[in-house]
């Protein structure tokens, strides 16, 4: 992914964070977390990982406010990676807004973090079997 700094100013003060993309190893949802721009330093997570909430391939469950700054937050919609559902998601006292990703560059980064980690899962079921 590229090196576009997110928030500068605003987070991780002054220099801002980078976004990295993954998947949860669990059910392989997107995963959206960052990194300190200076330091690469993990700075906190966009999205969480709710089990039972229902979610296309290309849609991730943000934190509520107490996790980021919303000026984060708003700052990364305005730049056209993510756009708002409208919908959110409330699984016991956990609670998301379902953003989707709308950015090409990380969805493919995405759709690679879930072929590895589901070669992995393979290999486990494999070794457990053999």
């Amino acid at each position: 992914m590229n090196s576009t700094v997110y928030g500068a100013g605003l987070a991780s003060y002054p220099a801002g964070v980078l976004l990295r993309a993954s998947v949860y190893s669990t059910n392989l949802r997107a995963a959206i977390s960052f990194v300190c721009a200076d330091d690469d330093m993990p700075y906190g997570v966009l999205s969480v990982n709710l089990p039972d909430a229902t979610l296309a391939d290309d849609e991730i469950l943000v934190t509520d406010d107490w996790i980021l700054p919303l000026d984060l937050k708003a700052a990364l919609l305005e730049t056209g990676k993510f756009v708002q559902t409208g919908r959110w998601n409330q699984v016991g006292f956990d609670r998301g807004e379902v953003w989707r990703i709308v950015d090409a560059e990380i969805l493919t980064e995405v759709a690679a973090a879930r072929v590895v980690a589901s070669r992995g899962k393979a290999a486990r079921r494999s070794a457990v079997v053999a």
